[in-house]
């Protein structure tokens, strides 16, 4: 294969260069050589890759004589596993460590697992995330693009941590192009209007766990992990408020209590008469359900349980409301749409943005502005008719 020299320490090799950087002599007086290879994009001409080629050089010689540590040989693999045992444990809650693992494991680990950080590039990134796939129904479908930039900031966190660690220079994630929005999923609503809530509610008339919690999550705006999370000792019906001190978190199967998504999450919301008197009545049937069981209810604290007294399953809740609601006009709500419901309703009757943020536990009231800016971008229109009227 013809060679030839680039300039010192760089030789051209067909598509690729060869970097050598001298490190002086060893004890023996053995010459002391790094090596590295270095390939350009293809679709770039030879006077740019020399160009390109001749700055990766200077950047590989400074990490040899100790001005960087880049580690950019390391393995995919290598990264997830430190990843885990540094980063995760002290960052991640454990119910996000334990789903991120399993999106790795799912989407990354048979592509990526054995390449090098080097060799992971924004190109290559791109090409992955729009080819995602999933199957449902039987069939190979492209993966929902909310759902791709779900899977793409678990990326986004990986190569975050390498730069932090001096691992590589930036993070290849800078400028990847994810798949446009799926526009008919999109703008599938997710919230319920003023005109339906009255034929929604009357679904859920009468006493059973599941109209409590629908209930419940209407009303306050509370994240279904809050509600599941909330213990007896976090309502005060006497001052009809209830403080968010937890959220129930499920790893690998296990149900364990924690603490709220943000710091910000752990608050205090009002509750009405209404949703005092549907509490009140749910611990009256609680306290039969504990009679009957004779002692053997397990978390008699929890304010939402199974039959048995165990914590309730986020996910069997909402499937099992997916079932309630099938054949409906509401089959598109989930548990989190109340929640939606709640903060829509609240906007449009002029209640203020900031103190919506804090109802809802969000981090700051720019999370709740991106969320709701449809909302907004609405009641500033009505702002303006308001103006005229009065004017006129």
């Amino acid at each position: 294969m013809a060679s030839r020299r680039v300039d010192t320490g760089i030789i051209r090799r067909g598509k690729s260069y060869t970097f050598t950087v001298a490190m002086g002599r060893d004890v023996n007086g053995k010459q002391i050589r790094k090596t590295t290879t270095f390939t350009p994009p293809e679709d770039i001409t030879e006077k740019k890759a020399d160009k390109l080629a001749k700055e990766e050089y200077v950047n590989f010689k400074n990490r040899c004589k100790g001005l960087w540590t880049f580690n950019e040989n390391m393995r995919f693999v290598d990264l997830c596993e430190e990843y885990f045992k540094v980063y995760a444990p002290n960052k991640l809650k454990p119910i996000t460590a334990y789903n991120y693992e399993k999106m790795i494991d799912r989407h990354f680990i048979d592509y990526f697992g054995n390449k090098k950080l080097k060799d992971i590039v924004p190109g290559m990134l791109t090409d992955f995330f729009c080819k995602l796939t999933v199957i449902k129904d039987g069939e190979e479908r492209p993966m929902a693009p909310a759902t791709v930039k779900r899977v793409y900031n678990i990326m986004q966190s990986l190569f975050t941590y390498a730069v932090s660690q001096n691992y590589i220079k930036d993070t290849p994630c800078r400028g990847v192009i994810l798949p446009g929005k799926d526009v008919t999923k999109e703008e599938k609503r997710k919230t319920l209007t003023e005109e339906e809530l009255p034929r929604f509610m009357a679904l859920f008339e009468g006493y059973s766990v599941l109209n409590t919690i629908v209930k419940v999550l209407l009303y306050t705006g509370m994240r279904a992990g809050e509600a599941l999370g909330l213990q007896w000792s976090d309502i005060d019906f006497k001052n009809k408020m209830i403080t968010v001190n937890h959220t129930l978190s499920d790893v690998g199967g296990k149900h364990f209590l924690t603490t709220p998504k943000t710091k910000t999450s752990k608050r205090k919301i009002y509750i009405s008469d209404t949703v005092v008197e549907i509490l009140k009545e749910h611990k009256e049937e609680q306290h039969k359900l504990q009679f009957a069981l004779a002692g053997n209810f397990q978390h008699p604290e929890m304010v939402f349980t199974s039959e048995l007294g165990n914590y309730k399953d986020r996910c069997c809740l909402n499937t099992s409301l997916r079932r309630f609601l099938k054949n409906t006009e509401f089959d598109f709500i989930t548990l989190h749409c109340l929640r939606h419901t709640n903060a829509t309703l609240l906007l449009n009757s002029g209640v203020d943005l900031k103190v919506v943020s804090e109802h809802l536990g969000h981090s700051d009231v720019g999370t709740t502005a991106n969320i709701y800016v449809d909302i907004l971008d609405t009641t500033r229109k009505r702002t303006a008719e308001i103006i005229e009227f009065k004017m006129a």
